[in-house]
């Protein structure tokens, strides 16, 4: 799967939402920090995800887990997939929300830890779990109604989010990510995803931004919790996990084409994304 790395979320017509349902899916997944003004849930029905980083908070998403990303936080997901993992992911865009619900540009939902449920939260998780639940078995179902009862269950487990999980959002976050940092981010993001196939690096990258390399580092490594080099080699990595496990290509020509200097470089860029080599991946899809 490949997701923006701007704001921009289109609607699954003919429903207000974006969504998407994950299963069967083929070898493990990575994809790389990003953010949207859309507010995301997310929802595993089976299996797990290992690793859903929101706002620099490490998730291990399990069986029946509600994963919220709020408006404009980085998040990032690394997965060691399972044939039999069946989760959920809906977009609400940020428009539609605060139409329905003003209050919302003063708020955020807060669902992540459970820690400090109230009885009553306790049971609208339970009533959500269904609901989420009900909206997958609708997916897997042909029927004239299937839009209408997707776009009930989205009504109701919005209003369940919003009135019984939203705070008030936390002083230092009144104010949306200020617009020369998305900006920033976007540029620099967007750069990397398109030039990864490229010998492209942090000096190359602070030329483009017309800013010194040592502010760029402390920069990104503050936004996005990694530095300028790992992130070209996550991007890098990500594209070469997608070669390998859907084309007949060996794996000197996948580093060189993903932007790699050699199959060393990229053998240890997926060590640390997916717990393989590239070299281990291969020898598994033969």
């Amino acid at each position: 799967m490949t997701k923006q790395l701007h704001e921009v979320v289109i609607p699954v017509d003919p429903l207000p939402v974006w969504y998407y349902v994950f299963h069967h899916r083929q070898g493990d997944q990575y994809i790389a920090p990003h953010w949207h003004r859309g507010i995301e849930l997310s929802y595993v029905i089976q299996g797990k995800i290992n690793d859903f980083l929101i706002n620099k908070t490490h998730y291990s998403s399990k069986s029946g887990k509600i994963l919220v990303v709020n408006s404009q936080e980085i998040h990032s997901i690394r997965n060691f997939s399972h044939p039999d993992d069946l989760a959920l992911s809906i977009i609400f865009p940020y428009e539609y929300v605060s139409h329905l619900y003003p209050s919302i540009d003063k708020q955020i939902i807060q669902i992540n830890d459970s820690t400090y449920f109230t009885s009553q939260q306790k049971l609208s998780y339970s009533k959500l779990q269904g609901l989420l639940g009900q909206f997958v078995s609708l997916y897997f179902t042909d029927s004239d109604f299937k839009y209408l009862a997707e776009q009930n269950i989205i009504l109701q487990a919005l209003t369940i989010l919003l009135r019984d999980f939203t705070i008030k959002k936390p002083k230092e976050n009144l104010n949306e990510r200020k617009v020369y940092v998305i900006n920033r981010l976007q540029f620099i993001t967007q750069y990397v995803n398109n030039h990864y196939q490229e010998p492209i690096n942090l000096a190359d990258i602070a030329h483009k931004a017309n800013i010194s390399q040592e502010y760029l580092a402390r920069f990104f490594k503050k936004q996005m919790d990694m530095t300028v080099d790992t992130y070209i080699g996550n991007v890098r990595a990500q594209h070469a996990h997608y070669d390998l496990t859907t084309k007949k290509t060996n794996l000197t020509t996948t580093a060189i084409n993903n932007g790699f200097s050699g199959v060393r470089t990229m053998n240890r860029a997926f060590k640390r994304l997916y717990g393989k080599s590239a070299s281990e991946l291969k020898q598994e899809n033969i």
